[in-house]
């Protein structure tokens, strides 16, 4: 026996080994591991993600193994953490430990290398982040002196509305140019006309990243997949349309630099080159880095806002009696004819329910973006390893019966108290995430929904294509949940 075992090729005795070394890998299951599902060799608990809804299988894994269960995916362990009590204690009390990216994640490497404020992590992330939002801060980012430039917008985006005449109409790629040229404007100091064929086939790349990111996310989990074909992994389809948005970052700032003046600094990009002269090329204002805190920005600025704009439309067609009390709210506190201020929002506790009713039935992003932990550490009695990918189920917060009764109905009055105030629901909506990661943009986006929403229901009855027929409220799913294609009439109010 020996003797056939020292004959054969020490390449193959090699691979051998390290094949069966890979297979005893996944099989082991360290001691005081977050409980889960018994998976299969090579491809763990994979089958369990081909059966049916996500939602479903971590709402039956929730109520077998409690809040915090594993996962093993492939060659990685996932850890999913759920309800909002555990999720504010990983990622608000524990900030320190839960709020990095983890190490090899193969997407990130075929798109931001890593850089940038969304994939980045340790004290680069840190900087990126202050600096960044020092900078956009000087143009207004997140304070009420942006209410001008969103006014501006939404005008536009009304127009567009008004020439539909009251007939059918689906939004396409408004709402995204609406609603990214506020960033535009702070970025890079311009906005797009909405038919600007160049910026619609920009936005529509947007969503063809988005929609790749969710089909290459299995490469994360399974390397072999990424030597096949790119019609089963979308990889390289997500690397082109990420490469070609860098461009047009890239373009930018050669742009502002060909034009910079230093007692002239007109927006984002200046503040950096600026900052360039001064202190070079180097860490956070090295321009790959630079071009990448942009298209964040960028996507981050777009797509959560543009899409929350879609559900609530959708939202209103669907509950006319919703619509309604809105536009009666809109009519008493601001009338008919000037435009809204956010000095109205004090005012109208039933929009600010509506908003917050819609981010949590629409369920935008269900488990945000990857996590990792900076270190070994013990989670509600659970071992965590630093090569663990930590998921953060937002959705079992959204749909928690314990804090929204009848979780899957829509109804914006379940955040307003007996004094018609909002009642501290809304602190339950995780929609932007929580703790350190929380989305840069939330202030914005907020000011953006409110503008936006009661400006809409000021100027246009929204109303189905078909009155019979309604279209589905079932999501596309993915890193973003968004609806279906849709049309709808916005009928002008006299």
């Amino acid at each position: 026996m020996l003797d056939v075992f020292f004959g054969m090729d020490p390449l193959i005795v090699a691979l051998g080994i390290l094949g069966l070394l890979f297979l005893l890998k996944l099989l082991y299951v360290p001691s005081n591991s977050p409980p889960g599902p018994t998976g299969y060799p090579l491809v763990g608990n994979f089958p369990l993600f081909m059966s049916g809804s996500k939602t479903k299988l971590f709402k039956r894994l929730r109520q077998t193994y409690g809040d915090v269960f594993s996962l093993r995916l492939g060659s990685k362990r996932m850890v999913v953490i759920n309800g909002y009590k555990a999720l504010k204690e990983a990622f608000v009390k524990n900030a320190d430990v839960f709020s990095e990216r983890p190490p090899d994640v193969y997407t990130s490497k075929r798109t931001s290398n890593g850089k940038g404020m969304v994939d980045n992590s340790g004290e680069t992330w840190k900087q990126t982040r202050a600096f960044s939002l020092r900078a956009m801060k000087d143009f207004g980012f997140g304070k009420r002196s942006m209410e001008s430039r969103i006014l501006e917008e939404v005008s536009v985006f009304l127009e567009v509305l008004e020439k539909s005449s009251g007939d059918a109409f689906a939004l396409g790629t408004t709402a995204q140019i609406s609603v990214s040229n506020i960033i535009c404007s702070i970025s890079f100091g311009e906005r797009y006309a909405h038919d600007d064929e160049i910026f619609k086939t920009l936005m529509l790349t947007i969503d063809n990243i988005v929609d790749a990111l969710s089909k290459a996310a299995i490469t994360n989990f399974f390397p072999i997949l990424r030597y096949f074909p790119d019609k089963l992994t979308g990889v390289e389809a997500l690397s082109t349309n990420y490469r070609t948005v860098r461009r047009f970052m890239q373009e930018q700032i050669d742009k502002h630099r060909a034009t910079f003046q230093r007692d002239n600094i007109r927006d984002f990009i200046d503040t950096v080159i600026k900052e360039q002269i001064a202190n070079g090329k180097t860490g956070v204002l090295d321009d790959e880095n630079v071009a990448i805190v942009l298209y964040n920005m960028f996507v981050a600025g777009t797509e959560t806002t543009a899409t929350t704009i879609k559900w609530a439309i959708l939202f209103l067609i669907h509950f006319p009696n919703v619509q309604t009390k809105l536009r009666d709210e809109v009519d008493d506190v601001i009338g008919p004819s000037r435009a809204p201020s956010m000095d109205d929002k004090a005012e109208m506790p039933y929009t600010d329910a509506f908003i917050h009713e819609t981010l949590r039935m629409s369920n935008l992003v269900p488990y945000s973006l990857l996590h990792g932990v900076k270190c070994n550490t013990t989670f509600q009695g659970y071992t965590l390893r630093t090569d663990d990918y930590i998921v953060p189920n937002l959705e079992s917060a959204s749909f928690d019966e314990s804090l929204f009764m009848d979780p899957h109905t829509f109804n914006p009055d379940r955040f307003i108290g007996e004094d018609g105030k909002l009642n501290g629901k809304e602190h339950y909506v995780l929609t932007f995430s929580l703790g350190r990661r929380v989305c840069f943009g939330e202030s914005l986006a907020r000011m953006e929904l409110f503008l936006f929403l009661t400006s809409l229901v000021q100027r246009f009855n929204l109303l189905p294509e078909d009155d019979v027929n309604l279209p589905s409220l079932e999501s596309v799913p993915g890193v973003v949940n968004h609806p279906r294609e849709f049309k709808f009439r916005a009928v002008k109010i006299k």
